[in-house]
């Protein structure tokens, strides 16, 4: 598993992404987040479901035309694993604000991927 300090660090640089325009997110920056929280939540039991979802939103936005719809229930796939997580570690510590952080920047994101559909 990852270290506090690397964690947090992954956790910094996926909400700097996701505070971001989901039209002009760059792929291969996307692709390299994922890989790293892939390979990461592999390693623990109780995470295992979180890098499936991961892995099956890598599938989506690597191809050419990624379907909007598969893409926001993806992500709201992720956001209840991710709320659920959230629960799994407890309030005590940094790693629980950070994760609530990181459900609420996941919403958000997913609802501007949503709009900004709605949009076109």
């Amino acid at each position: 598993m990852l270290s506090h300090e690397k964690s947090t660090d992954l956790l910094d640089a996926t909400m700097a992404a996701l505070e971001g325009d989901p039209s002009s997110a760059a792929p291969q920056e996307s692709r390299g987040l994922l890989d790293q929280w892939i390979n990461a939540l592999r390693e623990g039991e109780n995470t295992k479901e979180v890098a499936d979802t991961l892995e099956q939103l890598k599938g989506q936005l690597t191809t050419d035309q990624p379907n909007p719809d598969e893409l926001y229930q993806t992500l709201k796939n992720l956001v209840d694993k991710t709320k659920f997580l959230s629960t799994e570690v407890g309030p005590e510590g940094d790693l629980f604000t950070r994760l609530e952080g990181l459900v609420t920047a996941l919403q958000q994101f997913s609802d501007k991927l949503a709009n900004s559909d709605a949009n076109q």
